[in-house]
């Protein structure tokens, strides 16, 4: 039973989602990924799609928020609380968000 449990353990620590995911009030999504953003070392990609059209950014997290630079020019905080896992894949090594 011990052993059953350890390996329980172990396999949903292994997950983590890499896509996380708000609605918009376009009816469209927010979505923010853990994949590296062109250019900035320390920030990831970001995209939101509409009725209205797609817009990609960066983002990082300051302060416990969400904060999203927009490469239309604008700059974006959300609450982290309010994105939700999307895609989960395996746990890469070394990697975290």
């Amino acid at each position: 039973m011990k052993k059953l449990f350890l390996i329980l353990a172990i396999v949903s620590n292994m997950a983590q989602a890499d896509t996380w995911v708000m609605n918009n009030n376009g009816g469209g999504q927010i979505v923010i990924t853990d994949r590296p953003c062109p250019g900035y070392k320390s920030l990831h990609e970001a995209y939101t799609y509409s009725n209205s059209g797609y817009w990609t950014g960066c983002w990082g997290l300051v302060d416990g928020k969400v904060h999203i630079a927009w490469h239309k020019g604008d700059r974006r905080v959300y609450e982290l609380n309010d994105f939700v896992p999307d895609q989960v894949t395996p746990k890469k090594k070394g990697t975290s968000l």
